[in-house]
Parts: C-alpha cells; sequence; structure tokens
C-alpha cells in the first residue's frame, strides 16, 4: 500500500480554522494544498496552516501559500503559517524571500496567541 504524497486535516475552533498538512509539497502536489486551502478560507476568519509534518516544501508550494495569503486579506481574513525555524517549510520560506507576505509562527499555540478572540 503506498502512501499519499500529501495528508489534511481540517480542525475548525472559534474564529479560526487549522490545516494541518503532512507530507511534501513538490510541483505535483502543489495543486492539491492549493485546493485545500481554497476550500478552508471559505469562512472570513483566520486560517492556521500547520506546515510542522511537510517534509520538503518546493518554491511551487511557496507561491500558492503566497497567493492563498493575499487571497485571505482580500476576503478580510488572515492566514497564519505555523512552521518551526527547524522544519522544512520555514527554511524554503525564508530562503525563498516570502516572510513578508507570509506570516510565520513556531507552533500552533504561537500562532493561536495571534488570533483575536470572538466577542
Amino acid at each position: 500500500m503506498t502512501r499519499p504524497l500529501l495528508d489534511f486535516v481540517r480542525a475548525p475552533g472559534p474564529g479560526y480554522t487549522v490545516l494541518a498538512v503532512t507530507g511534501e509539497v513538490d510541483m505535483s502536489s502543489a495543486h492539491l494544498l492549493d485546493h485545500h486551502l481554497s476550500a478552508a478560507q471559505v469562512d472570513r476568519g483566520t486560517l492556521l496552516l500547520d506546515l510542522t509534518g511537510v517534509r520538503f516544501l518546493s518554491a511551487g508550494g511557496v507561491d500558492v501559500i503566497v497567493t492563498a495569503t493575499y487571497r485571505a486579506e482580500e476576503a478580510g481574513g488572515r492566514l497564519l503559517v505555523v512552521a518551526g525555524p527547524d522544519d522544512p517549510a520555514h527554511r524554503t520560506i525564508v530562503l525563498a524571500g516570502a516572510v513578508r507576505p507570509i506570516t510565520l509562527a513556531g507552533s500552533v499555540a504561537a500562532a493561536l496567541r495571534e488570533v483575536e478572540p470572538l466577542g
């Protein structure tokens, strides 16, 4: 039995959704990331994209995340990327120079601290 290249788990919370991704985001799977990001961005809340389980992130994957960041902002929402300094996704985003449009958090807990409580 072969393992899927990417796996996605979506978990909603109050005012936010966590989309956890595991696997490898390369040129053959970046469209899957885009599809799942688009589906998770239906609401205008905050989307936490957890990339701590991503073993490889290509430039195409970074482009998908940058596009999703702008799409969230245009819709009145927000996208926060969870990737610690030692995670491959974090290094790729930094090397690609995409830290400015992308907001990075080292953990889901840190990202949740940035989410404004509903009220």
